[in-house]
């Protein structure tokens, strides 16, 4: 059986780290190189508001499949065999979206590209909880969140360079992720399976007692914190993609950027936002998860509420959203947590990949509607995503908090 050094406390950027952590970054770039590209898109192919809010949350609904089904798989079949096949999934329909030819094409493929996206959340912060040191670990699971991040302040910056060079290079834009996917898919044969997935699976007693998947997540000493974490990512993502993946459209129709500084000033305010992030990841393990996590709905929904009021100047209107962000990032560190650390090893990639896909569900309807708001000039979105908000910041205080206790053991 391989040795696990990524258990060595004196080193925080194991070699499992970086590569969960990897395909974490391309999951953030495949989804928020959408909002860019899709300023191209939409007269390249002739799009209508309804096609046009479709392509952005494509890989979206991937992932809600994605997250649900082989989040199941990785708990019946390994986190290794999973982590593979996913980036191939990645790799293939990445190139396919490349070569789109119509709203169809470009749709379907990132579809399914998507739903590789979806599989990455439950088995990459599965993987990294079942194998960080028990210090180590709510930083280790943040950094994971944080290369999502980053790779949306990656997505900004390789569009501000692409825009320039004419409307072909929406293609490029989706296709740049495809060359690092091909590399971490074949550097993930050789990592080693999960020691707890392992033992898990050898422990048939233990399977019995906790009923696999749907009967361990919503068993008696489970289904609170189920519904609890799941819901409250539900509403995370409902604001973290509806209004997120939406900064460049709400800029383009303020009437006050070109495309070019639209990108520039994007990727500025997702790097505050990792600046935050990354605060809060060397924190995250003395302050605990449940305090971030507050702190994060709180300022997202305060901000949010008073965004139209600052739509008439590009100053203020660039100022809300900074602010936004900054919040944003210390929720996002969390939600993906509290489902990673509360449920047990028999089933945790099933429990994670089912709130992640109540979070995607979140995420599409986020998107749609907000675009619909975005387009026709209308305020009410705003307010009603700062009221969602608040309601994660309610239903987050009833959450128990995870820091330096161990897995399985957590109520």
């Amino acid at each position: 059986m391989p040795s696990y050094k990524n258990r060595d406390k004196n080193g925080f950027f194991t070699r499992p780290l970086l590569l969960s952590s990897t395909g974490m970054f391309l999951d953030g770039y495949s989804l928020t190189i959408i909002a860019f590209a899709i300023i191209l898109i939409n007269p390249y192919f002739s799009l209508n508001a309804l096609e046009s809010g479709l392509i952005i949350a494509s890989v979206v609904f991937g992932s809600i499949i994605g997250a649900l089904l082989i989040g199941y798989f990785s708990d019946i079949f390994g986190r290794k065999s999973v982590y593979i096949l996913n980036m191939a999934v990645f790799v293939v329909f990445g190139i396919v979206s490349v070569f789109s030819v119509n709203f169809l094409m470009l749709f379907i493929s990132r579809l399914i590209l998507g739903v590789a996206v979806g599989a990455d959340y439950p088995v990459s912060n599965s993987y990294i909880a079942e194998t960080a040191p028990e210090a180590l670990r709510g930083k280790h699971l943040s950094f994971a969140g944080l290369s999502f991040g980053i790779g949306s302040i990656f997505s900004s910056l390789t569009a501000a360079v692409l825009f320039p060079f004419g409307p072909e290079m929406w293609r490029l834009m989706l296709g740049i992720g495809v060359i690092p996917a091909f590399i971490v898919m074949f550097l993930r044969i050789s990592m080693p399976e999960s020691k707890r997935w392992i033992n898990a699976k050898s422990l048939k007693n233990e399977y019995k007692k906790n009923k696999l998947y749907i009967e361990g997540m919503f068993s008696k000493a489970h289904i609170k914190n189920t519904v609890l974490y799941s819901s409250i990512w539900f509403l995370y993502d409902v604001g973290a993609y509806g209004i997120g993946l939406l900064i460049p459209l709400i800029f383009k129709k303020s009437r006050l950027i070109s495309n070019e500084d639209n990108a520039l000033i994007t990727s500025l305010i997702l790097l505050v936002g990792i600046a935050s992030s990354s605060i809060g990841l060397l924190e995250i393990d003395k302050i605990g998860r449940k305090k971030i996590q507050l702190v994060g709905f709180a300022g997202m929904g305060a901000a949010l509420f008073f965004l139209p009021f600052a739509y008439g100047t590009l100053a203020g209107l660039a100022a809300v959203i900074f602010i936004a962000e900054i919040f944003n990032s210390l929720a996002s560190l969390t939600v993906g947590i509290f489902p990673a650390e509360l449920s047990h090893t028999s089933f945790r990639s099933s429990a994670y990949g089912f709130s992640a896909m109540a979070g995607k569900i979140g995420a599409v309807f986020g998107v749609l509607i907000m675009t619909y708001f975005v387009k026709e000039n209308k305020d009410l979105g705003y307010y009603s995503v700062a009221v969602l908000m608040f309601a994660a910041f309610f239903l987050s205080s009833f959450l128990p908090e995870t820091k330096n206790k161990e897995l399985d053991e957590i109520k």
